[in-house]
């Protein structure tokens, strides 16, 4: 039996006149929490009625596009004023319910049975085994710890999203438009900082404030993105623009994006793209030459040019210990950075290894403390970093080597997914490759420990996995097809 017209005009009219009143009442004893979020609710269903994007694709790439040009700034806010809900975990709360929704609507789960998705979901649940233990004790700084490893849920959003080819494009499109906004905001960023610290804030916190080494992963992930579309399309200010890209990681003093950029680029080649790293090489190459030209026709010396301060940063990667001395004014610290990680992370793989080897120290455990002790013997109240610079040294840490073997296995899964990508095409292989840029760049600075490297690293984790799940779901229902249509009279 179903109601009428007027019965249901009825009840709705009813309905929202009895939540008029409540939110009224709220408003009046000044709780403006359920009237925030009963506004959120209106606008972002009156944003999916105005436009045909789905809107948990829509809320991501609000999200990437915020943490590339916005970073700590942006990391910072809070949608719903006085509750601790940042930016990622609201969009996480709002998104992972429709997904919950949508995939029972359409009866099957909201995940794809593969290995990949099978290794990350054991890892998640190994996480939140090990932090329900932890919380007793940590408590919210456990929860804080453990984002390292839920922020994996954004892995899950972006496969969904990659259902659909104008998801796919509208998240890499946001990524690249992210980049290039960031390549600009930086600039006047350096130049004049008290204009996004005193000026460009929401509740007195600024908007944007830049973290150093994710400006150069979102910097070389820009590069690498303009050449592999210059490869679909043909474009020669593609080509300039990658260049100014990478010569703007350069600039920025950050080596891991470097060597994230250059451990793609070899990638490429080996799978017979090759030409990403002969611009680079010879672009590299013919700016030195330009350098030793003109610093021999003015009589100065090479040390006193930009090429010996990016002759050092290349020559510091193979020093882990920071033995060797640097002269230039840009690289002078960079062997004390270099004995600064080194000593941090033998002494967290020391603890480790003492203490609880096989599921780690925990979420919450002050990674930090045996490495100040040792590296800081005098004390330093300044200190308050808590990740050791390695994504692989912080699970396993907190996780022990079950948690590091299963991310690890995760991450070979991937490295196969990506060869298959390269081998592909330009176009299959942006994602992928992305993604190593910022793995790698993790690798010796704290980038997937915090929101503004994680969620975009599993965004475009997610969105490369699922494309490539869709292409060959498409590839197997044409090759399902191909005999019915042999056999109709029409084609005989």
């Amino acid at each position: 039996m179903s109601l009428s017209p007027l019965w249901r005009t009825r009840l709705v009219a009813v309905g929202a006149a009895v939540v008029a009143m409540c939110v009224g009442v709220a408003v009046a004893n000044g709780n403006y929490f359920w009237p925030l979020v009963l506004a959120a609710a209106v606008a972002l269903f009156a944003v999916a009625q105005w436009q045909s994007r789905p809107l948990t694709t829509l809320l991501l790439c609000g999200l990437v596009f915020g943490y590339i040009v916005g970073n700590r700034g942006f990391a910072q806010l809070m949608p719903f004023p006085g509750v601790p809900l940042l930016p990622a975990e609201a969009v996480l709360l709002i998104s992972g319910t429709l997904l919950l929704v949508q995939s029972a609507w359409r009866h099957e789960l909201p995940i794809r049975r593969d290995v990949l998705n099978l290794l990350l979901l054991v890892w998640l649940a190994a996480g939140i085994v090990r932090v329900i233990f932890d919380f007793s004790e940590f408590r919210f700084v456990a929860i804080r710890d453990f984002a390292t490893v839920y922020y994996t849920l954004f892995f899950f959003l972006a496969q969904d999203a990659a259902r659909t080819i104008g998801a796919r494009r509208a998240v890499m499109n946001t990524v690249l438009i992210g980049c290039v906004v960031l390549f600009g905001t930086h600039l006047v960023y350096e130049r004049y900082p008290g204009f996004f610290f005193n000026t460009l804030t929401i509740g007195g916190s600024p908007l944007i404030a830049y973290k150093g080494d994710l400006v150069g992963t979102f910097l070389a992930v820009g590069s690498l993105l303009f050449f592999l579309w210059f490869e679909q399309r043909q474009r020669w200010w593609l080509v300039a623009a990658s260049l100014g890209f990478a010569a703007a990681v350069i600039a920025a003093g950050n080596r891991a994006p470097m060597l994230g950029l250059a451990v793609v680029a070899a990638w490429l080649a080996l799978g017979r793209r090759w030409r990403f790293a002969a611009l680079l090489g010879g672009s590299g190459l013919a700016a030195a030459l330009i350098i030793l030209a003109v610093a021999a026709t003015t009589n100065t010396s090479w040390e006193k040019t930009p090429l010996f301060g990016a002759y050092e940063r290349v020559v510091s990667l193979v020093d882990p210990l920071g033995q060797r001395s640097y002269r230039s004014a840009n690289t002078a610290m960079k062997g004390d950075n270099n004995l600064f990680r080194a000593v941090w992370w033998r002494a967290v793989a020391t603890e480790t290894v003492q203490e609880n080897p096989y599921l780690g120290l925990g979420f919450g455990r002050d990674l930090a403390d045996r490495f100040l002790r040792e590296y800081y013997p005098e004390g330093s109240d300044e200190f308050t970093a808590r990740s050791p610079h390695n994504i692989l040294l912080t699970i396993f840490a907190r996780m022990g080597a079950l948690g590091l073997g299963l991310f690890v296995a995760a991450m070979a899964v991937v490295a196969v997914r990506t060869w298959r990508a390269i081998r592909a095409g330009p176009d299959a292989a942006a994602p992928w490759c992305a993604a190593w840029v910022i793995l790698i760049s993790a690798c010796f600075g704290v980038v997937l420990e915090g929101p503004m490297g994680a969620v975009v690293f599993w965004t475009l984790l997610g969105l490369a996995h699922g494309t490539a799940a869709e292409a060959g779901k498409e590839q197997r229902e044409e090759g399902s097809a191909q005999p019915e249509e042999i056999a109709t009279p029409a084609t005989l």
